[in-house]
């Protein structure tokens, strides 16, 4: 098995990548860690960690959220992944997959608005509100940014009783990462890159 440490933003990515990454990349040969960086994400702080995850595992990949990232400026999702990856050095940046959730985390679940609201028990409103999200941003992975109408903030508005770290990583298990790697080109990358590692 090939051994790959993913840094994560916090509670709810840990979640996910235990619960719903980790059986199914070992399916690839490939066992994962999630090591949790407590949110605070910045391009210091995952330099001071990086030595640690390279001496621990043969691959190194991450999964933080574009928004909230401290200090990211101007920077686009992309150009935020390759200022992460040339924190390493020659030989780790052979090893790292950096990946950027664009834009949060929850934009997972708007691929999934159907699971996502029979889950937390919501209607044919609810649904309507997430399927809307979708179509006026173009694609799940672009409901965007700001702080009223970034993904989190939205499912916290359609379902007040929403509890990322609780609720986010069950309704993608509940989906799979199937239905969920279909509506989001950026994130299918990325498992298709860790799964490649195998």
């Amino acid at each position: 098995m090939k051994r790959l440490g993913i840094s994560v933003e916090g509670s709810t990515e840990r979640e996910f990548v235990s619960g719903v990454l980790r059986p199914h990349l070992a399916g690839f040969g490939v066992a994962v860690t999630a090591v949790d960086l407590r949110g605070n994400v910045s391009l210091d702080k995952i330099r001071g960690v990086l030595p640690a995850l390279f001496g621990q595992f043969q691959c190194v990949s991450t999964l933080y959220d574009y928004y909230g990232f401290k200090g990211r400026n101007e920077r686009s999702v992309e150009a935020l992944e390759d200022a992460i990856g040339a924190l390493g050095s020659a030989e780790q940046r052979a090893r790292f997959i950096p990946y950027v959730q664009q834009y949060e985390f929850e934009a997972l679940l708007f691929a999934v608005p159907q699971q996502s609201v029979e889950w937390l028990q919501g209607a044919q409103p609810e649904l309507t509100l997430m399927q809307q999200a979708v179509k006026q941003c173009g694609s799940a992975e672009r409901v965007n940014d700001s702080p009223e109408t970034s993904p989190s903030h939205r499912m916290k508005k359609i379902f007040p009783a929403y509890d990322k770290k609780l609720h986010g990583p069950e309704i993608i298990e509940l989906a799979g990462l199937a239905a969920i790697r279909q509506e989001c080109p950026r994130f299918d990358a990325w498992v298709s890159r860790l799964e490649a590692l195998g």
